[in-house]
């Protein structure tokens, strides 16, 4: 029986999420609930919705100038087998994937089921670790403590592994048609409350 994937929030196109413009996936539902997370609001599954997997699969293929998709969450592993067939759906068709989650690979890779490790096997960058807030850092793209690993799995991107100090983290603000403000990308919290609470304003 196929497996529901809740989803909290899906973009087609972000240059916010990882190298060149890609699709991006935030997962919702998360057992790891770091201290300090900036998005806590997607720790709980059932708030969430259920997506369906093969328009999400049609419409991200379907997106042009897109070279590949991230996943994040709330965390992805928590869902590995209804995610799977997505990630293997799009990577078969040539796009590139980046997923964050925040157990380490060492575990997932010891204790981890099926999915979860042929999830780790797909991925051209897999970014692991919880974030801690006590090691903040944000020296590096993309994470948001030091002891967050980003691991380039295939030569894909392997050349970015040695310029990771000359990529600047971006964020992006979107307004719709009904007027509702979203950001994503990263930011240190403070700035990114200043930013919220300044756009509260428009």
């Amino acid at each position: 029986m196929k497996q529901p994937l809740y989803i909290h929030n899906f973009i087609p196109v972000t240059a916010a999420e990882g190298p060149g413009n890609r699709a991006c996936l935030w997962v919702q539902g998360c057992a790891i609930r770091c201290k300090g997370c900036m998005v806590p609001h997607t720790w709980d599954k059932h708030k969430g919705r259920i997506a369906d997997t093969d328009q999400l699969i049609q419409q991200i293929l379907a997106t042009p100038d897109i070279e590949g998709l991230t996943v994040l969450g709330g965390e992805p592993m928590d869902q590995a087998e209804a995610l799977l067939p997505l990630l293997q759906a799009v990577t078969a068709q040539g796009l590139s994937l980046m997923l964050f989650s925040g157990y380490t690979r060492e575990t997932l890779l010891a204790s981890g089921g099926a999915a979860q490790k042929a999830i780790i096997d797909l991925c051209d960058i897999f970014v692991d670790g919880p974030y801690m807030q006590e090691l903040t850092d944000f020296s590096r793209p993309w994470v948001g403590s030091s002891n967050q690993r980003i691991f380039f799995q295939t030569p894909r991107y392997q050349h970015l592994e040695s310029q990771l100090n000359t990529i600047s983290n971006k964020v992006e603000i979107r307004i719709n048609d009904e007027g509702t403000i979203t950001l994503n990308g990263m930011l240190p919290q403070e700035q990114f409350n200043e930013l919220r609470e300044l756009l509260k304003h428009l």
